[in-house]
């Protein structure tokens, strides 16, 4: 792997570092404007339905440089940041100034994954992707994890606005690495012919539809989201209500889901089983976490079952990245880079906003119930579909 692919990892490393340290405030701080794990719920969902802008940045990735693209989104993420800082450093921040800032941070933020992933396989070696790939998300996941644990435990002491600065630091550093890369990697972008079929915003999409393991993996990724949508939104209620605990422990248990993730990755490539088998062991694992977290809610037991839960659903991701990037047209590597962002990612928003609906009635732990039964139902049905025999 060149010397550019690690400057690139090192500032998209600590870039996740800072937004997953400004993530686990965010969390704790939306609780305690609302007060409401329905509005929790709510705000989560509609926020994750950005992941549908993906379909569009996907394009923009295939069209524009992807560097300058990425130093475009850091630099403006960074302003975002240092903006708010400096007004709320003078004033107490409000529900609707604070989901505007939200969403402004998010929205621009969208634009930078199809643009890194369609960058990778120009960095590297074909026959290094599959190692690429796992290195860049195995260091994502490591900075995540310290983020998390910074984060909960800065909460006790530190103001949102603080975390502002921390994160458009961060935002700084990773724009300084991508500088770096921009000047040293000459992309060179091929025109399409006016006239060719690609070149259209839903060229990811078509593709998506007409490659069959593809559309395999998007049916895994919706089944999957629409579990783990409540248990990403409302976890920090389940903490505090359920577990009665601390933000400490809260971003504990956030850890405990990325250290699944990151044996899940490992799994996937010691695991040679075809990757409906995989798909089916996956989700059983994560409703059979859930179901146990529910039945024993303590610390060590909700701990232990995120562990799993990540291991199910990180143990397909490497090889699902390598697949789309080994097998897929170069000139249309965003959109389906995209396009698989916001297929697959779909029914995240929807598990959340219903979440927080259900949760107001049945409370949090009948929710989590509903949605691993609910998973283990769909299972059932996707047994009998057919899907090739790969592994």
């Amino acid at each position: 792997m060149t010397r550019l692919f690690y400057i690139l990892l090192a500032g998209e490393t600590v870039s996740s570092f800072g937004n997953n340290l400004f993530d686990i405030a965010i969390a704790w701080y939306l609780y305690d404007l609302t007060k409401s794990s329905l509005l929790v719920g709510i705000i989560s969902g509609a926020f994750n339905l950005l992941v549908l802008m993906n379909l569009i940045t996907g394009f923009v990735a295939d069209r524009h440089v992807k560097t300058q693209l990425m130093r475009g989104v850091d630099a403006c993420q960074m302003l975002i940041m240092v903006v708010a800082g400096t007004i709320y450093g003078q004033r107490t921040i409000t529900l609707l100034p604070f989901i505007l800032i939200l969403f402004a941070t998010r929205f621009v933020g969208t634009f930078f994954n199809p643009a890194e992933d369609t960058l990778i396989p120009q960095l590297v070696a074909r026959e290094s992707l599959a190692k690429a790939n796992g290195l860049n998300q195995g260091c994502t996941m490591v900075a995540q994890m310290i983020g998390m644990l910074v984060g909960s435990t800065l909460i006790a002491w530190a103001s949102l606005v603080d975390f502002m600065w921390l994160n458009a630091a961060t935002f700084g550093i990773s724009l300084l690495c991508v500088s770096i890369v921009h000047h040293q990697h000459h992309e060179v972008l091929a025109t399409p012919a006016a006239s060719d079929p690609q070149d259209h915003w839903d060229a990811g999409l078509k593709y998506i539809n007409r490659t069959a393991m593809l559309r395999a993996i998007c049916t895994l990724a919706l089944v999957i989201n629409l579990a783990l949508g409540p248990i990403m939104s409302l976890n920090v209620i389940w903490v505090r209500e359920d577990l009665h605990s601390t933000s400490f422990v809260y971003g504990v248990m956030q850890v405990a889901l990325m250290i699944g993730v990151i044996l899940g990755n490992v799994a996937a490539a010691a695991l040679k089983i075809p990757i409906k088998r995989k798909m089916i062991l996956s989700l059983t694992l994560v409703s059979v976490s859930v179901m146990g977290m529910v039945a024993l809610p303590t610390v060590a037991m909700t701990f232990i079952m995120r562990l799993l839960i990540g291991l199910g659903a990180g143990t397909i991701n490497v090889a699902v990245f390598t697949l789309i990037q080994s097998t897929t047209p170069t000139g249309i590597l965003g959109r389906v880079n995209g396009a698989m962002l916001a297929a697959s990612n779909l029914a995240l928003p929807a598990g959340m906003m219903l979440g927080g609906l259900i949760s107001a009635v049945i409370g949090v732990s009948g929710v989590l119930l509903v949605g691993a039964i609910a998973t283990l139902l769909a299972l059932l049905g996707f047994a009998r579909v057919a899907v090739p025999e790969l592994s």
